[in-house]
């Protein structure tokens, strides 16, 4: 006799498929009603149902960036001009009592606020632009012309005249006037050009731009002979190789531009001027105990 027949006589058959048709139908019903509610669209929660708002009577609104920035809580902005700006003449500025000496200047006509000088004080030469106080001193550097400066010591001008040269009163003639300021039109560059002229001609441009650059290229130092200044020793700057292609050396001290000896403080002065406008420059520099001649074109 087999399991199945013994199981079948214990268990009446007809009972055991009661009880499966049974649990077949609550599987079925549970399905049903589990696909019945997925089907089922959910329920939209109404939009007029919205959460208490709490308000003041303080606020009436939303800041507003508009009208922040219109208020100009921090002032208004206000764009530099770009145009030079006139500079006052000076009628009265008497001779300094300062015990310093101006050995060079490089001035721009119209405009005596871009120009630099060299300044002896206390046994030492430095360059100084407008607005730096000399060293030493409580005086400070506000306008350069082309045979003297003029200095603000205490709220007045004072003048200082170039070393060799006697005090004349500022004349209205050659008072710096802040009018006519003149701009350099430039010129169109040559088709070609080697690099070394065309580093000079850059370099031109910066000079023309702004005169004191030209301490930047070559510095220089009065040279005296026997109480008297006879030129100007020169060295490079921050470009030495542009200084040695000018055929320039260390050392070098130059005695006469473009035919004007350089022991005349005023020919001097008025020849460095002319330099700005000038195609070529001829320089003797007395090197080593003899004279050279260097020729070097200054042309855009």
């Amino acid at each position: 006799m087999t399991l199945a027949t013994r199981f079948s006589k214990r268990v009446p058959t007809q009972r055991l498929n009661r009880f499966f048709s049974l649990v077949l139908v609550l599987l079925l019903a549970w399905l049903a009603a589990r696909l019945t509610w997925l089907l089922w669209p959910a329920p939209t929660v109404s939009s007029q149902i919205q959460p208490e708002l709490v308000s003041t009577s303080a606020v009436t609104g939303s800041p507003s960036l508009d009208a922040l920035l219109a208020a100009h809580l921090f002032g208004k902005f206000q764009e530099k001009s770009s145009e030079p700006v006139a500079v006052a003449a000076v009628t009265e500025a008497p001779k300094t009592n300062l015990n310093v000496k101006l050995t060079g200047v490089v001035a721009t006509k119209n405009q005596p606020e871009q120009g630099t000088a060299i300044i002896e004080s206390n046994g030492v030469e430095q360059v100084y632009a407008v607005d730096e106080q000399i060293e030493g001193t409580n005086a400070s550097l506000k306008q350069v012309l082309e045979d003297r400066v003029l200095l603000q010591v205490s709220g007045r001008f004072e003048t200082l005249m170039l070393d060799g040269l006697e005090y004349q009163q500022l004349s209205q003639d050659n008072a710096p006037v802040g009018e006519g300021l003149q701009e350099v039109p430039g010129a169109p560059e040559p088709m070609e050009m080697s690099p070394a002229q065309a580093d000079l001609n850059v370099v031109r441009r910066e000079m023309l731009a702004e005169p004191a650059k030209f301490f930047d290229y070559v510095r220089v130092t009065p040279r005296h002979r026997n109480g008297q200044m006879y030129g100007y020793a020169l060295l490079p700057g921050k470009d030495p190789e542009l200084f040695a292609r000018m055929g320039l050396m260390p050392n070098d001290v130059a005695i006469e531009i473009n035919g004007v000896r350089l022991n005349d403080m005023q020919q001097a002065y008025g020849i460095i001027n002319e330099l700005r406008e000038a195609k070529e420059a001829s320089i003797k520099v007395e090197r080593d105990g003899e004279i050279k001649d260097v020729l070097f074109t200054l042309s855009q």
